[in-house]
């Protein structure tokens, strides 16, 4: 029996290992299920944020996402597919790395040991 994904990891290179382009992609992708605070400021949903996977920009994308906001989650998942983005598929929750400067690897065990995962620093 396949073991259900929790959640994926979009990961801003393309099949042919460039780099996607335009650089602020994953937070304008994130937007989708995020809030706009009076100030401006856009507050990502816990289902659908940017972070950095390995150095590139990626998209964490939660399982609850595909049931909750379905229309939020095709167009994520569609602009993937479009776009030839790597998709990485987990089995097992991912513990995102809250300090940038913390290096050490998440305790996960179906992730590599170089695989680093950070909520990405956006610019306002």
């Amino acid at each position: 029996m396949k073991t259900p994904v929790t959640n994926w990891i979009i990961v801003g290179t393309q099949n042919n290992q460039k780099v996607f382009r335009p650089s602020d992609w994953a937070g304008r992708i994130s937007e989708l299920g995020g809030l706009v605070q009076e100030s401006g400021m856009v507050q990502y949903c816990e289902e659908l944020r940017p972070i950095r996977y390995n150095g590139n920009s990626a998209v964490y994308v939660d399982a609850i996402l595909k049931t909750t906001r379905v229309e939020i989650w095709e167009q994520v998942m569609g602009f993937a597919r479009l776009h030839q983005l790597k998709i990485v598929e987990q089995t097992e929750p991912v513990e995102v790395i809250f300090g940038l400067h913390d290096q050490k690897a998440p305790s996960n065990s179906n992730l590599e040991l170089q695989d680093v995962i950070e909520i990405a620093q956006l610019a306002a």
